[in-house]
């Protein structure tokens, strides 16, 4: 029997509204798109409601990387803290909603943290506020809440990180979530320390004046690991240096900091240690990550650990292929070197040759094999920055 709820008027009479189902799956969705509010991002974290940007609709999704969309996603929307969320929407009635929905999904977010590329996902963002008269820097205002002007480059390297980390959130939205689904959803829910895993229920209620829209998040257990602390403090760089535990590591990291500032480099700062990182604007709005410097031994993102250099080997549609090649010789300086270690040439997906592609290519070394080689390490760092800011020269030699 459908449910009901009542307004009460001007006059002070209940006026009854009867649920109903959405004629159209696309009505959802178009819902969603419009009002990512109807997820409900104050019962998801009441702390610190969710609030988010939509990307896009029917979101392309390659099963291997460089290769073509094998799948659609929905919804891609992005919250306040550069997380990811990936949205299915159906209406009860779809059988999908049961248990396929699930391992869709499943394939989608697997297949998403590593074949997207953050630049595409930026330009479908900005191409999609540009279709519907927005200013994207607005949009993102509004998003971040900023005391000041937001650094909107530093939001875009923050959903870079959380996507090659598989720092997600997944919902599944429908107007009637099965006892089935919800069950799933909670025990993902709880297993997946990274990845949130909801389901949203978005009842529609009609009566002779409108209609209203309930939703209700579902999956949240006493059990669910507490996200609350999801948005990153980042280190300064001073932070980092100091917490070395080498005096000669401390050197050579401010060395190479710099090197890096001198030739315009960025540094970028992370929860763990700080990254430097080129970029060309006219080609890309990619960085292009030349080094990571963390204050101890242990590994972190994708092995990398110490003082590791290398670069990230994606991001390079639009550029000259002689920006990749002075990247990978960059990088190759330092394989065979004997005071580094494969620390982050991390295999993700295989090709349709069946190689694999490797997402980063870089070495790694320990604190006091950095403070021994800082020489080395800094030469190849300051001829690299040069060869990098030669290809934007305007001016360039005739031969």
């Amino acid at each position: 029997m459908p449910e009901e709820i009542y307004h009460l008027n001007e006059q002070g009479l209940l006026e009854p509204m009867t649920e109903e189902r959405f004629p159209l799956e696309d009505k959802l969705q178009e819902l969603v798109a419009n009002y990512p509010k109807l997820l409900s991002g104050e019962q998801m974290d009441p702390n610190n409601p969710r609030r988010w940007i939509l990307v896009g609709r029917e979101q392309g999704i390659a099963d291997i990387v460089g290769g073509s969309d094998r799948w659609s996603l929905d919804h891609l929307l992005i919250d306040q803290d550069a997380v990811p969320t990936l949205v299915e929407a159906k209406r009860s009635e779809n059988s999908e909603i049961r248990r396929s929905i699930v391992g869709q999904m499943m394939d989608y977010a697997a297949h998403a943290t590593q074949t997207w590329s953050v630049s595409e996902i930026r330009h479908a963002f900005e191409e999609r506020c540009r279709a519907e008269n927005k200013d994207p820097s607005e949009e993102l205002t509004i998003l971040l809440q900023p005391d000041g002007e937001p650094d909107i480059d530093k939001f875009w390297e923050d959903v870079e990180t959380n996507l090659r980390a598989a720092n997600l959130r997944l919902l599944f939205v429908a107007d009637s979530i099965p006892n089935d689904l919800a069950r799933v959803v909670e025990f993902l829910n709880e297993q997946m320390p990274r990845t949130e895993v909801l389901a949203v229920e978005i009842k529609q209620f009609a009566g002779e004046k409108g209609s209203a829209l309930v939703p209700r998040v579902i999956g949240r257990t006493a059990s669910t690991p507490d996200r609350s602390s999801r948005k990153r403090v980042r280190k300064t760089v001073a932070q980092v240096i100091e917490e070395m535990s080498s005096p000669g590591a401390q050197a050579a990291a401010q060395q190479l900091v710099n090197i890096a500032e001198e030739y315009g480099a960025k540094i970028g700062r992370g929860d763990s240690g700080f990254t430097i990182r080129w970029r060309n604007s006219e080609w890309s709005k990619q960085n292009y990550t030349l080094a990571w410097i963390y204050p101890s031994n242990e590994k972190y993102w994708m092995n990398t650990k110490g003082f590791t250099f290398g670069m990230n080997d994606w991001g390079f549609e639009g550029a000259p292929s002689a920006l990749r090649k002075t990247l990978i010789a960059w990088a190759k300086q330092f394989q065979h070197d004997p005071f580094t270690t494969s620390g982050g040439s991390t295999a993700v997906a295989p090709s349709c040759d069946g190689e694999i592609t490797e997402h980063i290519y870089a070495w790694s070394m320990d604190l006091q094999d950095a403070a021994d080689n800082i020489d080395i390490i800094a030469s190849r760092l300051e001829k690299a920055l040069k060869d990098l800011n030669y290809l934007t020269s305007p001016v360039k030699s005739a031969c």
